[in-house]
């Protein structure tokens, strides 16, 4: 007999695998030197760690949200694990200096064709970002922790 997930678990399963899958064509579509030009202020070997670590945390969310829809417990706490992950390094994961480069070469390309610049909206956009994760995170967290939840994993 199949199990079923609740509406809810569905929908925590689809939006970790869009999510996952909308950040990894982001990190694919610059590759390697636009990530290391964006957290240049970071050594060689803390970028290709960064990067790699990206890359890992993306694919952790694809495998947690495929596996929350086929209710497996694993995927349940792997979800849990990687949010509580994101949460705690969410400053790590935007820095300033990379949204400030970003923003300039934003400026740089696309120059005159908006009424404002772009770099003078480097802090609300990193604020922005960081909230969504941090909300998004702290969520997550308390939906697949509730003990209605957790009884559909383990069937108990």
């Amino acid at each position: 007999m199949t199990k079923t997930p609740s509406k809810g678990v569905a929908a925590w399963g689809w939006l970790l695998i869009l999510g996952s899958v909308y950040q990894m064509l982001a990190l694919a579509s610059g590759g390697y030197p636009h990530y290391a030009y964006l957290f240049q202020q970071y050594s060689p070997q803390v970028i290709l760690l960064r990067y790699w670590v990206s890359w890992i945390i993306k694919i952790i969310g694809l495998a947690a949200g495929i596996g929350v829809l086929k209710l497996n417990e694993w995927c349940r706490k792997l979800a849990v694990f990687n949010s509580f992950f994101v949460v705690l390094l969410v400053s790590f994961k935007h820095p300033y200096e990379a949204y400030a480069l970003h923003a300039k070469y934003l400026d740089q390309s696309l120059g005159g064709l908006f009424p404002f610049s772009f770099s003078s909206m480097v802090w609300p956009a990193l604020i922005i970002q960081r909230s969504i994760d941090v909300i998004f995170g702290i969520a997550l967290i308390h939906f697949f922790t509730r003990p209605g939840v957790k009884k559909q994993f383990t069937g108990a």
